[in-house]
Protein backbone atom coordinates (compact mmCIF):
# COMPACT_ATOMS: atom_id res chain seq x y z
CA UNK A 1 0.00 0.00 0.00
CA UNK A 2 1.27 3.17 -1.32
CA UNK A 3 2.15 5.93 1.99
CA UNK A 4 0.91 9.41 0.67
CA UNK A 5 0.61 12.43 2.51
CA UNK A 6 -1.20 15.49 2.10
CA UNK A 7 -1.27 19.37 2.15
CA UNK A 8 -3.41 21.67 1.17
CA UNK A 9 -2.67 25.77 -0.31
CA UNK A 10 -4.29 28.25 -1.82
CA UNK A 11 -7.17 29.18 1.09
CA UNK A 12 -6.51 32.97 0.29
CA UNK A 13 -7.98 32.31 -3.09
CA UNK A 14 -9.55 28.89 -3.59
CA UNK A 15 -11.02 28.06 -7.32
CA UNK A 16 -12.75 24.86 -6.53
CA UNK A 17 -13.80 23.21 -3.08
CA UNK A 18 -10.18 21.27 -2.29
CA UNK A 19 -11.68 19.60 0.54
CA UNK A 20 -14.19 17.55 -1.92
CA UNK A 21 -11.58 16.87 -4.09
CA UNK A 22 -9.42 15.11 -1.09
CA UNK A 23 -12.28 12.89 -0.08
CA UNK A 24 -12.42 12.56 -4.30
CA UNK A 25 -9.01 11.10 -4.53
CA UNK A 26 -8.54 9.13 -1.42
CA UNK A 27 -11.86 7.30 -2.34
CA UNK A 28 -10.69 6.40 -5.65
CA UNK A 29 -6.98 5.40 -4.41
CA UNK A 30 -8.47 3.49 -0.92
CA UNK A 31 -7.91 0.39 -2.54
CA UNK A 32 -3.72 0.99 -3.35
CA UNK A 33 -3.23 4.12 -0.79
CA UNK A 34 -3.32 5.35 2.38
CA UNK A 35 -3.71 9.17 2.48
CA UNK A 36 -3.34 11.42 5.37
CA UNK A 37 -1.30 14.04 6.95
CA UNK A 38 2.34 14.47 6.80
CA UNK A 39 3.49 13.20 9.95
CA UNK A 40 7.24 14.66 11.18
CA UNK A 41 10.18 12.17 9.66
CA UNK A 42 8.32 9.71 8.15
CA UNK A 43 9.31 9.52 4.49
CA UNK A 44 6.07 8.83 1.55
CA UNK A 45 5.67 7.66 -1.48
CA UNK A 46 4.19 11.02 -2.91
CA UNK A 47 2.97 14.47 -1.23
CA UNK A 48 -0.01 15.44 -2.68
CA UNK A 49 -0.73 19.24 -2.61
CA UNK A 50 -4.52 20.69 -3.23
CA UNK A 51 -3.63 24.13 -4.54
CA UNK A 52 -6.53 26.12 -4.85
CA UNK A 53 -4.91 28.29 -7.45
CA UNK A 54 -1.57 28.07 -9.57
CA UNK A 55 -0.21 31.31 -8.36
CA UNK A 56 1.74 29.25 -5.37
CA UNK A 57 4.97 27.71 -5.97
CA UNK A 58 5.52 26.81 -2.85
CA UNK A 59 6.90 22.45 -2.81
CA UNK A 60 7.01 21.92 0.85
CA UNK A 61 10.18 20.32 0.79
CA UNK A 62 10.87 19.94 4.10
CA UNK A 63 8.48 16.77 3.91
CA UNK A 64 10.54 13.77 2.76
CA UNK A 65 8.26 12.14 0.01
CA UNK A 66 9.80 10.65 -3.34
CA UNK A 67 7.06 12.49 -5.96
CA UNK A 68 5.20 15.24 -5.65
CA UNK A 69 1.38 15.67 -6.69
CA UNK A 70 0.07 18.91 -7.82
CA UNK A 71 -3.84 19.50 -7.79
CA UNK A 72 -4.35 22.90 -8.52
CA UNK A 73 -7.95 22.91 -10.11
CA UNK A 74 -11.42 20.27 -10.43
CA UNK A 75 -10.01 19.30 -14.01
CA UNK A 76 -6.72 17.89 -12.55
CA UNK A 77 -8.28 15.10 -10.28
CA UNK A 78 -8.60 12.20 -12.36
CA UNK A 79 -5.28 12.66 -13.77
CA UNK A 80 -4.03 12.87 -9.83
CA UNK A 81 -5.61 9.55 -9.88
CA UNK A 82 -4.16 8.19 -12.58
CA UNK A 83 -0.70 9.70 -11.23
CA UNK A 84 -1.60 7.80 -7.83
CA UNK A 85 -2.30 4.53 -8.69
CA UNK A 86 0.99 4.62 -11.00
CA UNK A 87 3.33 5.15 -8.17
Amino acid sequence: MRQIAVKFCGGCNPGYDRGAAYQKIKEAVSDCATVSLPSEGKAYDALLIIRGCTGCPYLYEEIHAKERILCVKQDDIPEVIQKIRNL
